[in-house]
């Protein structure tokens, strides 16, 4: 189950708080909302407590950054939820928002103070990056910190899920909505509004619950109406009884008792709809009820129509069928009638399904054993029939009956091609990108079929050997000498090809066409283009996107393709694909192979490609290709061509004295070179400088610095980082780092000594002890031994010979002289 956070909105001096809480959301603030919490963060206690007039100020100038950015200005489905969302946060009452995250707390050991500080520091951090993003209008500063880690491509793509509705979703309904609270005054009750100010006086005996359209059933006197939530009166108390407002067709109705008898009317004029001549009346659905009178039940519209007018003895049902049925007594059949009353007939539960323009198929039963189809008029349209395709964006059906195939059109209602026999009607996938159009064959062959328009795409023919879908709108149709194909889409029926088969890249291409030694291409803008011999490498890395037998062709056209060009051939690969190719061999044990290729790409200027073969030839580990010095040339060209890791492997060679003289001052250069470019690596080894302090002096500050660097670029040096905060006593920044990486075994350690001696938390030696315990199953930490021993032999409270005696064995097992 998530757990969750709770925001409020209240007055700190008087303790007033909102009616509703305003928001829940599991384990932390929405990215989209963290500007709201700009204001003054501060805690106390396990609350957070928040401005509310900066925080909304931001957050307005956040959003309006992102329809900016992403042009959403003036759009109606962004400006709608957006601007109901500031309306509601503007209008509350109180200055102060609050912030409860007990329940995420609770996943934590830590007393909730301490994370609610915690929380704070993290929060004014990242308030601080989006204010960053807003000063210089670029939404792009928060892609590292705050899209990556939130699992969406983009703010924009956030925005438009569903539930989110552009940050609307993200609040409580309630709170939005129901803008008014009643109150109770001498057992009396009236409304007031979110600011608590009464604009109804108390004077109803009680107010029922508003509807989403703001009417609420109120009873004064014994009598019933109707009010808005505005403190305005819809409609008088005057009935004997009433129940809840209706919203039907954008009108609001109400069910009213008048004279012992019961009626509707539009609460919008109070006058009658349904008069009130009914001993029960009940919303049925969507606009239609269930009345009684003396001689039974009916089903009657919101004007009294009569919907059906066949007697019952019980009030009518409705099924999820969008039909309406009574049940019979003593018969598991039910009496079904659709939404506008035409009687369809007996049938068991489950067993009509709804199709187009009112059709209905009849699945079979224990009173029949076959299919039957019914009409919108509830008249038969066949039965005894043994197989049924229907589809849900079809508006034509094909059934087989007596061994014969039938097309039948719901929108013309008329049989197509009726006056022909059809011996076998196909389906397959393609339904979903198109609409009507069958694989037909009869005696004359195989044709497809467009069932709604009523014509031929593809005529029938004896020598149209198998259609089948291809690729969305297009089949391919194999002949006796090769293949053509057919797009729906554009009508286009195309020359013939020894084979065709998708496209190898699904985002660019439609399919693949072969013929005699050539390979096309069909694109998404429905153009042909050759492949070239420069993009057979790049075709062929991506041959897991087809299967079966038109993997095998394509995997045996490539082999063709190979033999023709002979060896060498890789040098047709493009740079990515002859870069993969070159891994894969390396990968393989291929060392020979992988620098054959590698050095393709170094002769064509890759950067990359001379970093890896660099790579290859500096590893003493692989002596037969070990050349240094041409290693390290490589390095410096791919390095002059700004390849980050060429300049962070020279400065490993200039740091270690490998191929160079050691001279730390160059590399220091290079590091920092590779870490300008971004390399993470290169930032965590100018901290590695820093922090052990053997070339350099030693300096924790710059060691954090570079630390935090690459910490952003997802490389993290967490076990130094923790030692930087304790060497330096920052024992809560300490705490807050190691809460991040709990699981790690060098956190052990450091939550034991801080149990131990009370830096940064509350003194425990029992969970010290436990901590030493668990930090020497995963190392020989020697002042966690020391501990132990000490208060298993000293310590009156945790003296214990025992296991003394087990940590004494422990030491000597593991030649640790305490």
């Amino acid at each position: 189950m998530a757990h969750r956070i709770y925001l409020y909105n209240s007055d700190l001096k008087t303790k007033e708080q909102y009616p509703h809480y305003l928001g829940e959301w599991n384990y932390e603030i929405p990215p989209l909302l963290i500007p709201l919490f700009s204001g003054n963060p501060r805690s106390k206690g396990k609350l957070m407590y928040f401005d509310k007039e900066e925080g909304v100020s931001k957050l307005r100038l956040f959003y309006q950054l992102l329809a900016d950015h992403h042009e959403l200005h003036h759009k109606k489905f962004y400006e709608e939820p957006v601007g109901k969302m500031f309306e509601f946060l503007e209008s509350l009452p109180y200055d102060t928002f609050v912030m409860d995250a007990w329940d995420v707390f609770n996943m934590n050991e830590e007393s909730h103070t301490s994370q609610a500080k915690e929380w704070i520091e993290e929060i004014r951090e990242s308030t601080q990056l989006y204010q960053r993003s807003i000063e210089s209008g670029d939404v792009n500063i928060l892609q590292e910190e705050i899209l990556k880690r939130s699992g969406y491509g983009s703010f924009l793509e956030m925005l438009e899920t569903d539930w989110i509705n552009y940050g609307l979703g993200y609040w409580n309904d309630a709170a939005y909505k129901d803008t008014t609270e009643t109150f109770e005054e001498n057992g009396l009750f009236g409304l007031k509004d979110s600011k608590g100010d009464s604009i109804l006086a108390a004077v109803y005996d009680e107010i029922f619950i508003f509807s989403d359209e703001g009417t609420a059933l109120v009873q004064k006197n014994g009598l019933f109406g109707y009010i808005r939530n505005d403190g305005s009166t819809a409609v008088e108390c005057m009935y004997q009884d009433a129940f809840d407002a209706l919203s039907i067709h954008d009108r609001e109705y109400g069910i009213v008792q008048c004279d012992n008898h019961l009626g509707i009317i539009d609460i919008n004029t109070g006058e009658w709809t349904v008069p009130n001549e009914y001993d029960q009346l009940e919303l049925l659905y969507e606009g239609l009820f269930n009345a009684k009178k003396t001689d039974g039940f009916r089903v009657i519209d919101v004007h009294n129509r009569e919907i059906i007018a066949d007697r019952s003895e019980t009030a009518f049902d409705f099924d999820y069928h969008e039909l309406i049925f009574r049940k019979q007594p003593g018969s598991s059949k039910r009496v079904y009638y659709t939404l506008k009353g035409i009687y369809l007939g007996e049938f068991p539960e489950d067993t009509l399904t709804q199709m187009t323009n009112g059709y209905y198929w009849v699945s079979p039963n224990k009173f029949q054993k076959k299919i039957s189809i019914i009409q919108p008029d509830g008249c038969l349209l066949a039965s005894e029939i043994d197989k049924i395709i229907v589809l849900d964006n079809y508006t034509s059906l094909a059934y087989l009956k007596d061994r014969k195939w039938k097309i039948y059109d719901m929108v013309s209602s008329g049989f197509r091609l009726d006056d022909q026999v059809l011996d076998q009607v196909h389906m397959g996938w393609y339904p979903q990108f198109m609409k009507n159009v069958f694989v037909i064959s009869g005696p004359d062959g195989t044709g497809l079929y467009d069932a709604g328009e009523g014509f031929w795409l593809i005529p029938l023919s004896a020598g149209n050997l198998k259609i089948e879908a291809c690729n969305q709108e297009i089949f391919r149709i194999s002949v006796r000498d090769g293949m053509f194909y057919y797009d729906q889409k554009t009508d286009t029926k195309s020359l013939k090809y020894d084979y065709i088969c998708e496209g190898l890249d699904y985002e660019t291409q439609l399919l693949c066409l072969f013929r005699n030694e050539a390979m096309f291409i069909l694109d998404k803008m429905r153009k042909v283009h050759e492949v070239s011999d420069f993009q057979m490498g790049m075709m062929y890395g991506k041959k897991h996107n087809l299967r079966g037998k038109d993997q095998a062709y394509f995997l045996n056209f490539y082999t063709l393709w190979k033999n023709r060009k002979g060896e060498g051939y890789e040098s047709y690969f493009d740079d990515e694909t002859l870069m993969s190719a070159a891994a894969a061999c390396f990968k393989e044990g291929k060392t020979g192979d992988a620098v054959r290729l590698y050095s393709l790409g170094a002769d064509r200027d890759n950067a990359d490609m001379m970093l890896e073969l660099g790579f290859i030839l500096t590893d003493p580990g692989i002596p037969k290709f070990y050349d240094l010095q041409k290693g390290l040339s490589l390095y410096e060209k791919a390095a002059q061509k700004d390849q980050s890791y060429a300049w962070n492997n020279l400065g490993y060679h200039y740091q270690n004295g490998i191929g160079y003289p050691k001279n730390v001052k160059k590399a220091l250069k290079c590091y920092q070179k590779a870490a300008d470019l971004g390399n993470a690596t290169a930032m965590g080894n100018l901290g590695d400088l820093y922090f052990y302090g053997e070339l350099l002096l030693k300096d924790y500050d710059r060691a954090l610095e570079y630390y935090k660097q690459a910490e952003k670029k997802y490389s993290f040096n967490g076990q130094n980082i923790s030692e930087i905060y304790y060497q330096k006593g920052a024992y809560a920044d300490l705490h807050r780092y190691l809460k991040k990486d709990r699981d790690e075994p060098y956190s052990l350690i450091y939550y034991g000594i801080m149990y131990d001696h009370g830096y940064g938390v509350k003194q425990n030696t029992k969970k010290a002890m436990g901590y030493y315990e668990k930090a020497l199953d995963h190392s020989t930490y020697y002042y966690a031994l020391e501990r132990l021993l000490y208060y298993y032999k000293d310590d009156p409270s945790f003296a214990d010979p025992e296991k003394w005696e087990y940590w004494r064995a422990f030491a000597k097992d593991n030649d640790m002289d305490i």
